[in-house]
Formats: structure tokens, sequence, C-alpha cells
């Protein structure tokens, strides 16, 4: 049984969505995964792997994932059935009642997985069930409630995320695998700019390049040259929308080795040219 809130799409089109969902066989989350909207998703039940921008971790119930807007991230299975809620909201939605206070939610995103105690637990799933409530039977009086529920949520995962400093969370699985796909991934995320090949990265740590292939969409559930290509292209669509450097200048920019390999790529994963991406939401 699954309840659905909203709309889901690489660019998300409300300021404010939530969706809880109880799968009961595995389940993969799709590719080209990452957005223009802040992501907060609570485990409820069953386990799950969650890769999120350079490293693994395993998530388990009562966990809270907190990630930023334009960082790759994707699910995979672990147990058969699991059940999440999923919220996603957009700069500026709770800004008239976070900003009269001086307040910053922004860097609560840097800490990517927190693990809740039971009594944490109950007031998050709490303040999850007063979102679902007034997503599913909205009111007038609905949309300032929800601003005031989703600041709530944050506030309190500031706190969690405070008390829990010094206490180092070992979400990710303990296996020398998953250490190696990390490095190479972080080292994509540094080095995306710069010519980047299979060989390369075997060659830099010192693993077999089939084998590399295999672990890196065993771990990640993105292929190598699938990784490559979204971490350029989240890239890319920061210049686009910011509008200071050309198509053509932004392909250079962010390692694509020419203009029409940039535009085929950027086309079939966000469905529009990149300058027809500009135009719809460049600044």
């Amino acid at each position: 049984m699954s309840e659905t809130y909203g709309e889901r799409l690489n660019l998300v089109p409300k300021p404010f969505y939530i969706h809880k969902v109880h799968r009961t066989t595995p389940f993969n989350m799709p590719a080209n995964h990452y957005h223009d909207a802040y992501e907060i998703y609570y485990m409820l039940s069953g386990e799950r792997y969650y890769f999120i921008k350079d490293r693994t971790y395993r998530i388990l119930p009562g966990d809270l994932v907190l990630i930023d807007k334009f960082v790759l991230h994707k699910t995979q299975t672990i147990t058969k059935e699991h059940e999440r809620v999923l919220i996603q909201y957009h700069d500026g939605l709770i800004d008239p009642i976070a900003g009269s206070s001086g307040w910053d939610p922004k860097p609560i995103f840097e800490t990517p997985v927190l693990r809740l105690n039971i009594k944490q637990q109950a007031v998050v799933e709490g303040l999850i069930d007063k979102l679902l409530e007034e997503s599913k039977s909205p009111t007038p009086e609905s949309p300032l409630y929800v601003k005031i529920a989703l600041t709530e949520l944050l506030l309190f995962a500031g706190r969690c995320i405070r008390e829990q400093t010094g206490s180092p969370l070992r979400a990710e699985p303990d296996n020398p695998m998953f250490e190696r796909v990390s490095g190479v991934a972080a080292y994509i995320n540094e080095h995306y700019a710069e010519p980047l090949s299979l060989t390369l990265l075997s060659e830099l740590f010192h693993i077999n390049p089939h084998y590399l292939s295999r672990i890196f969409n065993k771990v990640t559930g993105f292929s190598f040259v699938e990784y490559v290509n979204l971490v350029r292209l989240k890239e890319a669509q920061k210049l686009l929308v910011a509008g200071d450097k050309n198509v053509t200048q932004i392909a250079d920019c962010v390692g694509f080795e020419s203009l029409s390999h940039f535009g085929r790529v950027f086309k079939a994963a966000m469905g529009m040219s990149p300058k027809d991406f500009r135009k719809k939401f460049g600044s």
C-alpha cells in the first residue's frame, strides 16, 4: 500500500513536496537523480544502501537523510521490503519564518545521515505526520502550517546534529570495496573538468579496470561513464543558470571533449538542449 502526494521530477516543480511509500518488492532508484531542491528522507522500516555524492551509507529504520540540492544520490535494495518518507523543498519556502530570526538551515545539509534515538524518532515522526496530513487534506491554513512544521523539523535536525558532534556515525558499510569506490567517486567530483577515463582511474587507484567498472556500478548504482557525465552535467546546469559563460565555454569548463558531445549528453539526460535549459531556468 502506498500514498503519493505531488510530483517528483529531476527539476522539482513545486516549492514543497512530500511522498510516503511502503514497497514490498525490491526497488532501485532510477539513474540521473539529482535536483534543484533540498531533500529529507526518513526510513520507517527496512534497510537501504544510500549513495550520496561519493559515499555509500547503510540506512536503517529511524535514520534521517539530508541531501543538499544538486548532489547526486541513489538508493539500492538491501531488504526486500521498506517504508520511507521523502520531502523536497526549494530555497525561499521557509525564508519568511527562518529569515526573521537570522537562522540559516543550509549548514544542516552538510551532515548527510543522522542516526536518531527512540525519543528523537518520535519527534521526527510526529512532525512528518503533520506534514503528510496537511498535504493530504489541505485547508486554507495548510501552506503556512507546512512551512512552520518543516521549519520545526529542520530546527530539530540541527539540534540533533549538534548533540551528536564528537560521536561520528559509522553509517558506511565496513567493506574495503565501498571505501575504494568512495575514493574514486571523490576524485571524479574534484577533477570532473579534466580528462577522465576508466583506464586512468584504474591506474591511479591500482585497480583492474574491469573490476573497477563492476564494483563502481555495484556500489553506486551508476556506471562509471554515467557517473562522470552526471557530475559534469550538474556543474553545467549551475553555470547555465548563472549565465556568465556561453554554452561552448561551459562545455569546456566541465570537461566535455566537444560542444556536440556536451549537447547530446545534456539533451539525453535533461530532455532539452543546453540553450533551451538556459532560456527556461537561467537568471
